[in-house]
């Protein structure tokens, strides 16, 4: 069953199994196997020449040669893929050649044994004595074959039999018939080895496409849950710990969330907030390289109904203006992105977001135990958080209706940010938001006590 199933594997990807056994037989022949069949040929041409020179005959010198067809491939096959490259692909074609040749170079070295004649007891002992080379050779030409179906080995195989007993007949019959059994062996061994060799090239190639397969699923997973970079770092062998910062820095946080999400009711709800997300995704990942590590943000979760993103830490800013104009540019884009979300989503009712920013102090993270997931921590988030839900507060909520009613909005988004973020910007940032002096309404924010004035900023 596992046989079929390798079979059947191999025939759906016969052009990448091809490939598969090109590069196998051209490694045969440039290897040690190819020259190792080499050397045994040469081997065999001077031991011959030496056994027919002391026995007196007059072609022994004529042996050394027999084999130089098949010799020549051998060793000039390699230095000829070196100098054009595109042999490479016919280096099955070349080794049935050299299987060819050599049944030529064998029966040639019969055919000078034969020549002289000799009494029927010498030929006898000849006889007896070259009685296991047709059995040995005829295995040895067809047990080795790189075509991507056995059928076609076994023609192969068949074909190489007629040619070497037509040729061996015409040489001497009566040695035939004296090694008829010998043929016979050889070619149901060869078949057999030949067999064998094809099952295991089958199987070796299904399990190393089904590993490298594994390996790609395994990589194309991988890259959904960690950044371009720590893919090509891990692979380089370092540890996920290693792939992104962990030291202090500073940043500016960016909380995001849908206002009264809680009241919108439509069977694609979650399918909109996804949707807005990846948008958002999109928008933090622009300008993203590594070395240095930088992209217009880094987006650090989703919380339901809630995006929360971080500018200038893990991830530089691509902006070359300061970090909170791009902060600034980075959450105008993002409210463009909602709004058009929001169109496509086509809700009875108006769709509005709030963004709160805040900087100071974060800290990457991984976890210490289970699945070791990225986190960022410290007073940057905490206090982008109370930014964001600050609006909730009357004082604070009155203040923005009013000045969103004065620009003839009644629905609209907002953008709340801390004064060290405005103090920061450019003048046509600043010219965007308002200021609410928090003294005056009697509101104070836990985690940033001393802040004295928020700024807000209003937009369809």
């Amino acid at each position: 069953m596992n046989s079929d199933k390798y079979s059947a594997y191999c025939k759906e990807h016969v052009k990448e199994f091809r490939d598969e056994l090109r590069e196998e037989a051209s490694h045969a022949l440039a290897s040690w196997p190819g020259k190792s069949a080499g050397t045994l040929l040469i081997l065999s041409s001077v031991l011959t020449y030496l056994n027919l020179s002391n026995s007196g005959n007059p072609y022994a010198f004529h042996t050394l040669f027999t084999y130089a067809a098949p010799i020549l491939l051998f060793f000039l096959f390699p230095i000829s893929t070196l100098l054009f490259s595109s042999l490479d692909k016919h280096s099955r074609t070349v080794l049935d050649l050299i299987c060819i040749t050599t049944i030529f170079g064998f029966c040639m070295t019969l055919n000078y044994v034969f020549i002289p004649q000799s009494s029927l007891e010498s030929q006898t002992q000849l006889f007896l004595a070259l009685s296991g080379q047709i059995n040995f050779s005829l295995l040895m030409v067809t047990a080795f074959s790189y075509h991507t179906r056995f059928r076609i080995t076994f023609a192969r195989n068949v074909f190489f039999t007629l040619v070497f007993t037509t040729m061996v007949y015409l040489i001497n019959p009566a040695y035939l018939a004296s090694n008829a059994v010998q043929v016979v062996q050889g070619f149901l061994a060869g078949s057999i080895f030949s067999w064998m060799f094809f099952t295991r090239i089958q199987t070796r190639f299904y399990y190393k496409s089904i590993d490298a397969d594994t390996r790609q699923h395994l990589y194309n997973q991988l890259s959904k849950l960690v950044y371009p970079h720590q893919l090509e770092m891990i692979k380089s062998g370092d540890q996920l710990e290693n792939t992104m910062p962990v030291e202090k820095g500073r940043a500016i946080i960016n909380v995001f969330d849908v206002q009264r999400s809680s009241e919108i009711k439509h069977e694609r709800t979650k399918s909109f907030f996804l949707d807005v997300f990846r948008a958002f995704s999109q928008i933090c990942m622009m300008g993203y390289q590594h070395n240095p590590l930088k992209s217009r943000a880094f987006r650090l979760k989703e919380t339901g109904d809630g995006f929360i993103s971080s500018i200038g830490y893990p991830f530089l800013a691509d902006d070359p203006n300061s970090l909170a104009d791009h902060a600034i540019s980075t959450a105008l884009a993002m409210f463009k992105a909602f709004n058009e979300e929001v169109r496509k989503f086509d809700y009875a009712t108006p769709i509005k977001g709030a963004m709160g920013l805040a900087f100071n102090s974060v800290q990457g993270t991984f976890q210490s135990s289970g699945i070791k997931s990225y986190d960022l921590f410290g007073e940057a988030l905490i206090q982008a958080y109370r930014y964001e839900e600050i609006r909730k507060h009357p004082p604070i909520a009155d203040a923005i209706d009013r000045a969103a009613r004065a620009q003839g909005l009644e629905f609209y988004n907002i953008l709340i940010i801390q004064d060290v973020i405005y103090n920061s910007l450019k003048p046509d940032y600043k010219a965007l938001f308002q200021k609410i002096n928090l003294q005056e309404g009697g509101v104070i924010i836990r985690q940033d006590i001393a802040a004295q004035n928020v700024y807000f900023h209003v937009l369809e």
